[in-house]
């Protein structure tokens, strides 16, 4: 794999970014309602006929959350490929699979931190509990309820989820592409590697994509707190609670990341392309 400039990784990034928001946002927003709760009213509402189901795609019902979706993901999927494009450069390439864990979560515990308050904000339009009119309405009523630590809450647990994703993901991604597919840069196998990754790291992470959503969306001090949030989990639905909404994310999760991927590798292609034949001239 080519080394590519922090330029041509932001550009990708962002792209990749813009891409898989529009693309699958309705799945993110399914995926939510399910963590939150809703599925006795909103969800099944949705799904109650094939009349609702359009009606939900025509009155974009489904994109929920869009705005704050696209403000957080396109900036965070660049800075994760920037990040990661520079951490390869001081590492090298040649690295084993602890190592490549280790630098795919090192680079999404930086992309967290960085748009936390936007992936906040997006899990909270998308819950359907909060009347926020815009992002900087968001910002405002929450640092005004919560401080400005509040801007913050579940950090740890997006952490928590992110961080493996991205680093199990990351060595299944790079283990299949280099051994299975012998290195190609097709589309068929960037698209194959994405997908079997994206299933595996999503399966493994899951719960803590719930309880991230159960503390975000609960912003009262004691009842958000962790040590409260994962006994209620359990009580509510034992342990297939923290399976809530599994099958969304796996699908979007999966398609996200393999899109995310695709993107971002063809728009690096291209960028290589064109810097070869300005060379060239």
């Amino acid at each position: 794999m080519v080394t590519e400039s922090a330029a041509v990784s932001f550009v990708g990034g962002a792209c990749s970014g813009l891409v898989c928001t529009v693309l699958f946002q309705p799945l993110d927003f399914i995926k939510t309602q399910l963590q939150a709760n809703r599925s006795s009213s909103k969800v099944q509402h949705l799904f109650s006929s094939r009349a609702q189901l359009y009606r939900g795609l025509v009155e974009r019902a489904w994109w929920i959350g869009l705005r704050p979706s696209l403000a957080k993901t396109i900036p965070g999927v660049a800075c994760y490929f920037v990040t990661l494009s520079q951490i390869k450069k001081m590492c090298g390439t040649n690295l084993g699979p602890v190592s490549v864990v280790v630098m795919g979560a090192l680079s999404r515990t930086i992309t967290v931190v960085v748009v936390q308050p936007l992936t906040l904000i997006k899990t909270r339009y998308e819950s359907g509990r909060f009347g926020y009119k815009s992002i900087h309405g968001a910002v405002q009523a929450i640092v005004a309820e919560e401080k400005l630590h509040g801007l913050y809450r579940g950090l740890g647990a997006t952490i928590v989820r992110d961080a493996p994703f991205s680093g199990i993901y990351l060595a299944f991604y790079s283990h299949l592409k280099l051994h299975t597919f012998a290195g190609s840069d097709s589309v068929a196998s960037t698209t194959l590697s994405g997908l079997v990754a994206g299933s595996l790291a999503s399966l493994i992470t899951h719960p803590a994509d719930v309880i991230k959503t159960r503390i975000q969306i609960d912003n009262t001090t004691q009842r958000g707190s962790l040590r409260h949030i994962v006994p209620k989990i359990y009580q509510e639905g034992g342990v297939s609670g923290f399976y809530s909404g599994f099958a969304p994310r796996l699908v979007r999760r999966t398609l996200v990341s393999a899109t995310a991927w695709l993107v971002y590798e063809e728009v690096k292609k291209k960028s290589h392309l064109f810097q070869s034949r300005t060379t060239a001239y």
